[in-house]
């Protein structure tokens, strides 16, 4: 099988852009933000979307734009943490690339999440019952991923390394 792109899935703070940048940067590939091309697009920020249209109205737009940069080549594709929910989405993801979930110690992901006021989902409650609460609510689809890499107490150089192990031959 051969990969025309890399999705990073996962939840929020577990490494998907910092881990992208790099291999995107190695493979000589382009990095794609999916977060940042729905800002972009819509003028807007997420925690703006999220508080004026809702959660349902995000993820319509957030699959739409999914869809799109999907049928791209040569592309490291950081996405929400909430873009496995939809099997649409993963379904598209597939057959578009490999998906590489990227995971932590919800220990680790809430210190790395504390005081970003840009995720709407945590800005109430970023504790780490809340984060083990959604990672919970979320386990079975980060799962439906081609290989599950976990960041925790890792560089981003290394976690770069295991991901192209996983693909090397398949690029």
């Amino acid at each position: 099988m051969s990969f025309k792109n890399i999705f990073l899935t996962g939840f929020m703070g577990c490494g998907k852009t910092s881990v992208g940048q790099v291999l995107a940067q190695r493979l000589g590939w382009s990095f794609v933000d999916l977060d940042q091309v729905i800002v972009q697009e819509a003028g807007r920020s997420i925690k703006e979307i999220f508080a004026e249209e809702g959660e349902p109205a995000f993820r319509a737009l957030e699959s739409t734009t999914l869809e799109r940069v999907a049928t791209g080549a040569g592309q490291v594709v950081s996405t929400g943490g909430g873009v496995v929910i939809a099997p649409a989405n993963r379904a598209v993801m597939r057959s578009h690339g490999c998906i590489v979930n990227l995971t932590a110690s919800v220990e680790t992901i809430a210190q790395r999440v504390s005081g970003d006021s840009e995720r709407p989902l945590l800005a109430d409650d970023a504790s780490v019952l809340k984060i083990r609460t959604m990672l919970d609510g979320r386990e079975q689809f980060y799962a439906d991923a081609d290989v599950r890499i976990d960041t925790t107490g890792k560089e981003i150089a290394a976690v770069a390394d295991e991901v192209l192990d996983f693909c090397k031959g398949s690029l």
